[in-house]
């Protein structure tokens, strides 16, 4: 199993899967890895600040994994940081192993900051006749002390390209509506150089027109399509007379082969950058959003209800800070403060984060808009204004005065403590190996065994493999047709999501262990919410599923008051919408979309068994292992999520219950569900205390 450190300024997903985590303020970063390097021999400066128990530890174990290690410095961190990490892989030998170069994916590589600037430079001087932005928001996203805005609009003939008429848009003369990514025919690059050949899924709602499209309209014919532009392109690039077979197979496979960029051998600078001077107060720390990123996506109601990782809020941005650093400025969440740097103030609610660093704030980019639709206008505070070029990632010298008022903040999980419960088993790898425990007999129930002869469907979620990315929450929303309720409605606890990741956090709130944990419906055997249904709208079908129907439900939710799991949702009002034309092509025919009155949970997405059950039959087979795939499982990037037959004890969800791992969530009610879990595996450092 392998072992991951991580020394972050902000509690991440990552940090939270880590089996060493040191919460360190942003501009401590530099020096710790200062000081790993130089336990690992290699000579550089060093530079003042904490001093790390675990330094030692983690150079003496990277050295033990020689050519099988990783040394990965964060986006943000500054150039040397980035110098450090190269040397130490180069050090380790781990380049051409773990850690491969090669030529950069960018067409054009170069420093964008500089790159703006001299645009900028340049519209003043009016130099700039006509300016063409493709898909940006450089009015909203520039840092605050470069002025595009006001350059822009020196330019006489101004073009913006864009899914949404933005403050960009509002600044120029034309607003070309863009193809969204579905609906455009483009190539793209993975990381490793990989061409990609982009296939549109349906034809343009709106009109809109891609980038290829936009720029071809300036030359001759300018009425090319998409597709043309992009076949045109790689035909003549493609030597000899086979390119349609070829342009066929690149389409049905996904990709273009022998496209990957070739490694290159890179030798780190010799010259490590001197440490800077730490700056002086508190520090500001800006992270692109987790859910609508820079803000691009901030018009998009599906991420900004969904919640995000480890806060769980929906609808808003906060400035995050350390129990002690709120509890020093007399401040707790959901306290409105004034964030004040280089003379530029914003307010911005306060949110109290367990593991993070003491004298750091961190906000997150992408509220504050004042042009970005119906949905994204409005909600939360712009971080931008704070953020100035020479400290993009994070920078000092922040100040935080605490203004009285208080905001409410959207939050769908609100104690992260078990409270001495086993809600989320964990233990250690070395345990695991030597500790085998004795799994429990199943409790005497009053409650009949009804025998499932054919197939019995369940569901194993190994909470190892979980990252809390919440892909499946929102899979489960596109698949099952949830409907999206608004900040209001979360403020009421009505959120709809019928699947939701908890967290929880163990320890030291200065430095807790982090786990995540996926709620659907349990599936249970002893279901409690069936028996008090009046109507039996609640029911087992013929597999074992606790089925919902709908048309007999009247709404008395007395099944959600006696879920011990708290996975049913009730809609309290009107909530899908049934006028809207985009929307009903958006929704999934096969299933039910539901009304006002009505309760809904997750279903094991059984419009998908009953799919593959037809496919079985025609073909006179039984449905094999692996092929009924839930859309949660389908998305999981780690895989976290398996679904299968349970009659079938070879099958890779039967396998998973036998493991010692096992169990079910609250077994003590004696509920028997059929989605169990599998005990969260750490694998500690036993040098570190």
């Amino acid at each position: 199993m392998n072992r991951l450190y991580v020394l972050e300024s902000t509690l991440t997903t990552t940090g939270a899967k880590a089996d060493h985590r040191v919460a360190l303020a942003a501009r401590d970063v530099e020096g710790a890895a200062r000081a790993v390097a130089a336990r690992l021999g290699i000579a550089v400066a060093r530079r003042e600040g904490p001093s790390l128990s675990l330094t030692d530890a983690v150079a003496k174990d990277l050295a033990r994994h020689r050519g099988r290690s990783a040394v990965i410095p964060g986006d943000h961190q500054p150039p040397a940081v980035h110098v450090l990490a190269h040397v130490m892989n180069q050090t380790l030998g781990n380049v051409g192993k773990t850690v491969v170069h090669t030529a950069p994916v960018e067409a054009r590589p170069e420093d964008q900051l500089a790159s703006l600037r001299a645009l900028v430079q340049d519209m003043e001087a009016g130099r700039v006749e006509l300016l063409v932005v493709l898909g940006g928001n450089p009015v909203f996203t520039a840092p605050a002390d470069v002025p595009f805005a006001a350059a822009l609009a020196k330019v006489p003939l101004r073009m913006h390209l864009g899914l949404y008429p933005d403050e960009t848009a509002a600044l120029c003369h034309w607003h070309v509506p863009e193809a969204h990514p579905l609906e455009a025919w483009s190539d793209v690059r993975a990381f490793d150089g990989t061409v990609t050949i982009v296939q549109p899924l349906i034809a343009p709602l709106y009109g809109g027109k891609s980038a290829h499209e936009l720029l071809a309209a300036f030359g001759e014919p300018p009425d090319r399509s998409g597709y043309d532009l992009v076949r045109q392109h790689w035909q003549a690039g493609h030597p000899g007379g086979d390119f349609e077979q070829a342009w066929r197979r690149w389409l049905h496979d996904g990709v273009v082969p022998r496209t990957a960029l070739a490694p290159e051998a890179v030798m780190p600078a010799k010259i490590i950058p001197p440490p800077p001077a730490p700056g002086a107060g508190l520090e500001l720390v800006f992270r692109p959003d987790p859910t609508i990123h820079d803000g691009r996506h901030a018009n998009n109601a599906w991420l900004q209800e969904l919640p995000k990782p480890i806060t769980h809020l929906t609808w808003d941005n906060v400035a995050l800070l350390s129990p002690a650093t709120a509890e020093r400025l007399a401040v707790k969440s959901e306290d409105v403060v004034e964030l004040t740097y280089r003379k530029r103030t914003v307010r911005a609610p306060v949110w109290v984060m367990p593991g993070h660093p003491d004298e750091s704030v961190t906000v997150h980019l992408g509220g504050g808009r004042t042009r970005a639709g119906r949905v994204g206008t409005g909600t939360g505070f712009d971080a931008y204004a704070l953020r100035f070029a020479d400290g993009l990632g994070f920078t000092a010298g922040l100040e935080v005065h605490p203004t009285g008022e208080r905001h409410p903040l959207a939050a769908t999980q609100h104690h992260h403590r078990m409270e001495g419960r086993d809600i989320v088993r964990a233990t250690t790898l070395e345990r695991y190996l030597h500790e085998k425990p004795e799994r429990p007999e199943l409790e005497a129930t009053l409650y009949p065994l009804v025998p499932y002869p054919g197939h019995r469907w369940g569901m194993a979620i190994d909470l190892s493999a979980c990252v809390g990315c919440n892909a499946c929450v929102v899979a489960c929303q596109a698949e099952n047709n949830v409907p999206v309720v608004g900040r209001d409605q979360v403020l009421r606890g009505r959120e709809m999501h019928w699947l939701r990741i908890d967290s929880y956090h163990t320890g030291a709130a200065a430095d807790p262990e982090t786990y995540f944990m996926p709620v659907p419906c349990m599936q249970c055997e002893n279901a409690p919410c069936e028996l008090v249904c009046p109507v039996e709208a609640t029911v087992h079908g013929a597999e074992g599923l606790n089925d919902m129907v709908y048309n007999r439900c009247v709404g008395t939710r007395y099944c959600s008051n006696n879920c011990p799991y708290k996975v049913r949702r009730f809609n309290f009002f009107q909530y899908a919408d049934w006028e809207t034309e985009s929307l009903k092509a958006q929704r999934n025919p096969d299933v039910t979309v539901r009304s006002r009155g009505v309760m809904e949970k997750c279903t094991y997405c059984v419009q998908r068994i009953n799919q593959h059950r037809i496919a079985a039959e025609k073909e006179g087979r039984p449905i094999r292992d692996g092929e009924v795939v839930p859309a949660c499982a389908q998305a999981c990037p780690a895989d976290a999520i398996v679904f299968g037959d349970l009659n079938d004890l070879a099958s890779r969800v039967g396998k998973l219950k036998a493991e010692a791992r096992n169990y079910p969530l609250l077994a003590e009610l004696n509920t028997r569900p059929r989605t169990t879990y599998l005990a969260a595996l750490k694998n500690p450092n036993p040098e570190i205390a």
